[in-house]
């Protein structure tokens, strides 16, 4: 009996040791799906938004416009929403129709973070979801409103 005790606790250790990667990898898997070296602003107008239950991140719909007058929009993905609360944001902090300045890192090339977002997709979500395959996501690490306050928004600098 003294034998076994050993050898569950190494048993134990060994299958803790091994999932112990795969637990850390999952908490910063967001993070891994964009391009630190690179970062982008985007200025546009707020005109969607989906903040699923907790853990999953916020994301918002933004449209902009170039100097040709072509029309393009933008899925940003932050924060939890339990996240952003806890670092001072009210749910009216951001109003549809009101123009931001979103700066923040893009989504690497081949990854998949639409493998990432909560399910159903529907709504706000589904049209992040759809620019996040067309490659127009990025991780917003801060949100400057028109009148220059700014805001975190995301976990990378």
């Amino acid at each position: 009996m003294r034998a076994q005790r050993p050898l569950s606790f190494a048993v134990t250790a060994a299958i803790l040791t091994l999932l112990l990667p795969a637990a850390l990898g999952s908490q910063t898997a967001p993070d891994q799906g964009y391009d630190k070296a690179k970062q982008v602003t985007v200025t546009g107008m707020l005109i969607g938004s989906a903040a699923p239950a907790p853990p999953y991140s916020v994301y918002l719909l933004i449209s902009t416009q170039d100097a040709k007058g072509n029309v393009k929009q933008w899925a940003v993905e932050g924060d939890s929403i339990d996240a952003l609360r806890r670092r001072g944001h009210k749910d009216d902090s951001l109003r549809m129709g009101e123009v931001i300045t979103v700066t923040g890192h893009p989504a690497k090339a081949g990854k998949k973070p639409e493998e990432r977002m909560p399910k159903p997709i529907r709504g706000a979500l589904a049209r992040a979801f759809d620019l996040a395959k067309e490659g127009r996501l990025i991780l917003g690490t801060e949100i400057t409103l028109a009148d220059g306050t700014r805001m975190p928004f995301g976990r990378m600098k």
